[in-house]
């Protein structure tokens, strides 16, 4: 679902302008994560305290959370105006036909991606979002590879279970390391595109840092090979900078 999204900086008598960047400053990192994952579109208003969003969600409810919840300005923010939108094509052809009723005359995608890979991905991340590990770990092939980040200096001692995996159990046991630091808050998957074996969805995770309490928010590309229903590798790209600021106290 795609939306406009117009809001003003409501601060005035609430903090101070240095309090404002400070609080902006955290916002834009935040914002470009989202940029970088194709979530959002950011621009801001010339000479007006006004930033306009083009935003991609799931659903009505995760706009509402990201807005809510999980937006550093969230407090010092005011929703002037927020719209739906639809592809112009989409409404041309609409058009053309004449506005035709639910279910007829829809146009035929020259092809259809494969229903298995489709209906695993969908078990997979849905698994992912309610918490329901068994379930997600389950769609694991036993002899899974997952392709996490690769270890680097720096941030490997941070997130020791970055790295690649080979096999179910040594996936599991990666989990449990990363357990030991990390609280999952929210998984929120906000897209997802099928080709024949490959499914490609974006997850925002909201999380915490055990150690000191920080929470943090990743936009996470996730790639799954999917094969005779069950994933047979796995697949994530993202920016660690987040979590580095949150274990390193540096919010």
């Amino acid at each position: 679902m795609l939306f406009y999204v117009q809001m003003k900086w409501n601060y005035q008598g609430r903090i101070t302008q240095d309090e404002l960047w400070a609080l902006e400053e955290k916002e834009a990192m935040h914002g470009i994560q989202g940029i970088k994952s194709g979530f959002v579109q950011l621009f801001k208003v010339v000479s007006q305290h006004r930033i306009i969003a083009i935003v991609q969600a799931e659903s009505l409810e995760d706009l509402d959370r990201n807005s809510m919840g999980w937006l550093p300005m969230r407090e010092y923010l005011e929703f002037e105006v927020v719209w739906a939108l639809r592809d112009y094509e989409g409404f041309a052809a609409d058009v053309k036909a004449r506005f035709p009723e639910p279910g007829a005359g829809l146009l035929q995608l020259p092809f259809a991606p494969s229903s298995d890979t489709r209906s695993v991905a969908e078990i997979w991340f849905d698994s992912m979002r309610a918490s329901a590990f068994d379930r997600a770990t389950g769609l694991l092939d036993e002899d899974v590879w997952w392709e996490n980040i690769p270890s680097t200096t720096g941030v490997s001692d941070l997130a020791p279970w970055l790295g690649t995996y080979h096999g179910k159990q040594a996936v599991l046991e990666s989990f449990k390391v990363w357990a030991a630091k990390s609280e999952m808050l929210s998984f929120t998957p906000f897209s997802l595109i099928v080709d024949g074996d490959q499914a490609m969805g974006m997850v925002h995770e909201h999380a915490r840092c055990l150690a000191n309490g920080n929470t943090y928010d990743l936009y996470v590309a996730t790639q799954l090979t999917i094969r005779g229903g069950k994933i047979v590798k796995w697949r994530v790209y993202w920016d660690p900078s987040p979590l580095i600021a949150a274990y390193k106290n540096l919010q």
